[in-house]
């Protein structure tokens, strides 16, 4: 792995991106402050929009979906790149955050009764009807999520948010509302992109690039019941103190989803670790790759 990083630019296709989000595990799109650390960096300069007139790594994304990488805004709220196992230790870890649970309507000592921000008053009172739809739904795209939210947030409930927040939610639900709200659910490890669908236009039916997402759940995205109760450590240990405290689970093979074929073939089960496990697993597994970026990759975690 640490061969294919050094390498000048290895993202040259779809295939090759794909090979390299496999090998790192976990990835943003864009530069960010761990040096080499994204898409961007590793990709051929002629295939960043520059001078070719392919599409590059904003096409190539389709591709990395369909091929069962999860894809979303949970790094900063900006795009990232994970395998399934990757993005199962940072869905353990988020999940478990004070700051996030309040979309599940989870209203702990550090998510207090009565938020006392503007964007905490946003995600404890819609942020919840808003997962909710999509989880009944199991997919909806932004289009579809405005329509929900304009039918099931009633004008008390958008005043309730007030400050400057108010003019995009009245008298209508704005697309900035709906921006911000996904972007917190993404964060939280709540919602992911289910699928991109290219966008034929024009009397010619061309497509330049113009797509059109819908957002779902990573547990439905992952074929898993409720939250992830197990969490695969991917093709590495966590650790050996890790490994020792965490407890197997036996899994019906029936029940295996897709992305159980990138894990060991003779695993005979799932391990569960807990929240902390599963950030320093990300931590270690990640500083092996960049030694001198700790810091900066533990305020992204």
């Amino acid at each position: 792995m640490q061969q294919l990083l050094q390498e000048e630019y290895p993202i040259r296709s779809a295939e090759s991106m794909i090979a390299l989000i496999r090998e790192v595990g976990i990835i943003p799109f864009f530069k960010n402050p761990v040096r080499g650390w994204s898409i961007q960096e590793l990709t051929h300069p002629d295939w960043w929009f520059s001078t070719s007139d392919e599409l590059g790594p904003w096409d190539w994304k389709v591709d990395a979906v369909r091929e069962g990488i999860v894809y979303g805004k949970y790094f900063a709220r900006r795009a990232a790149f994970a395998t399934a196992p990757m993005y199962g230790h940072l869905m353990n870890w988020r999940r478990s955050l004070p700051q996030y649970l309040v979309a599940e309507g989870v209203r702990g000592a550090a998510s207090p009764t009565q938020p006392t921000t503007i964007d905490q008053r946003l995600q404890f009172n819609i942020a919840p009807i808003l997962l909710s739809a999509i989880r009944s739904a199991g997919a909806l795209d932004s289009a579809e999520i405005r329509e929900v939210l304009e039918r099931e947030v009633p004008p008390e409930l958008r005043r309730k948010v007030g400050g400057h927040m108010e003019k995009y939610l009245l008298p209508r639900i704005t697309k900035q509302s709906v921006d911000f709200l996904l972007g917190f659910l993404e964060m939280g490890t709540w919602v992911v992109v289910g699928d991109i669908a290219r966008v034929y236009r024009g009397p010619n039916c061309e497509y330049k690039g113009w797509q059109r997402n819908t957002l779902t759940t990573p547990d439905e995205l992952l074929c898993l019941a409720g939250s992830f109760a197990t969490i695969p450590d991917s093709l590495t240990a966590v650790s050996a103190d890790a490994r020792s405290q965490a407890t197997g689970q036996a899994v019906d093979l029936g029940d295996v989803p897709s992305w159980a074929k990138f894990l060991e073939d003779d695993s005979p089960s799932l391990p569960s670790c807990t929240p902390q496990e599963s950030r320093d697993f990300l931590l270690e597994h990640l500083c092996a790759l960049f030694p001198d970026s700790r810091k900066a990759l533990e305020k992204m975690i």
